[in-house]
């Protein structure tokens, strides 16, 4: 063993710049944005270009966007049901405050709930009891207003929804 010599570095200066360098280089492959975790479209809502994540089945549909940490701008979940039907929904596990847009079968704004807030505990109220609806667009609190969307607006759909389930 050698004696401890306090006029050499304990570590290679090159191996340090090397490690600071790798150490760089993965956190600029962090994403920027939660990354939306199913099938995602491209939606044009008032000329503004979003994409929405796709609430697609039963499951998807239940868990929607619990336990994410944040909804940036220009995002949303569009969740997908077989048939017009009247819908209510609530914000369990939400982390943050939603416009909750309610759509007919043609795409025309029904309801419309701006700034729902999030809910961590176990008595959540519902939005849009009784109101009868095939789709519905969850985006960030104030897009709605943003927007200038209001109750009888027309919507575009996004190309190519899957098959409903």
């Amino acid at each position: 063993m050698k004696p401890f010599d306090p006029n050499r570095p304990a570590t290679p200066p090159w191996l340090a710049i090397g490690l600071l360098a790798a150490l760089f280089t993965a956190w600029l492959a962090l994403p920027s944005e939660p990354v939306m975790s199913g099938e995602t479209r491209s939606m044009t809502l008032a000329g503004e270009p979003f994409r929405v994540e796709l609430a697609n089945d039963p499951a998807s549909r239940r868990q929607g966007l619990m336990d994410r940490p944040t909804l940036p701008a220009n995002r949303g979940m569009l969740f997908i049901y077989p048939d017009e039907a009247p819908r209510s929904f609530w914000m369990k596990d939400v982390r943050f405050p939603l416009d909750l847009l309610f759509l007919d079968r043609h795409w025309r704004l029904v309801h419309l709930v701006e700034h729902v807030p999030p809910c961590t505990g176990n008595d959540c109220p519902g939005y849009g009891r009784g109101v009868d609806a095939q789709y519905v667009l969850e985006l960030p609190a104030g897009t709605a207003a943003r927007l200038g969307l209001e109750n009888g607006s027309r919507l575009e759909p996004p190309a190519s929804l899957p098959a409903r389930k």
